[in-house]
């Protein structure tokens, strides 16, 4: 393994970590009802006024939050690909990097990340808000 593979791990590893990013951001905000962000809204809550921004422009932060996850999930694939097919070959490689991509994918970066979320709505959906508001701000 020469030293593009290392850096191409490393960037996998960040694409894998910004796929959990976008599909928790994802649940957690969907997650939150009108009611419970009012209600945070009345108390003052820190970013309170920033996810119910979110949660009135549903179409904006689901965009930002799906073109973000299909670039990362796509840049992993792609040098998940490279990495395979100059290890196995064209035939397997290809093969072996779809299979192990996809795993990787769907647990680290999805199953994972969105059942987190579920559980913590609240927290992470406030947590989230300025880098959602920052992704929409770069998207559009």
């Amino acid at each position: 393994m020469d030293s593009s593979h290392t850096l191409y791990f490393v960037i996998i590893f960040f694409c894998l970590v910004l796929s959990a990013f976008f599909s928790s951001a994802e649940v957690a905000i969907i997650s939150m009802s009108r009611i419970r962000v009012k209600h945070l809204l009345s108390n003052d809550v820190k970013f309170a006024d920033l996810l119910n921004s979110l949660k009135e422009n549903p179409g904006m932060f689901l965009s930002a939050i799906l073109l973000g996850n299909n670039l990362v999930n796509i840049a992993a694939a792609s040098l998940g690909t490279i990495i395979a097919v100059s290890m196995f070959g064209e035939n397997w490689g290809a093969l072996i990097a779809t299979i192990s991509i996809t795993i990787l994918i769907l647990v680290l970066g999805e199953v994972i990340p969105k059942t987190v979320a579920a559980h913590n709505a609240e927290k992470m959906a406030l947590a989230y808000t300025i880098p959602v508001q920052m992704l929409i701000w770069v998207f559009w």
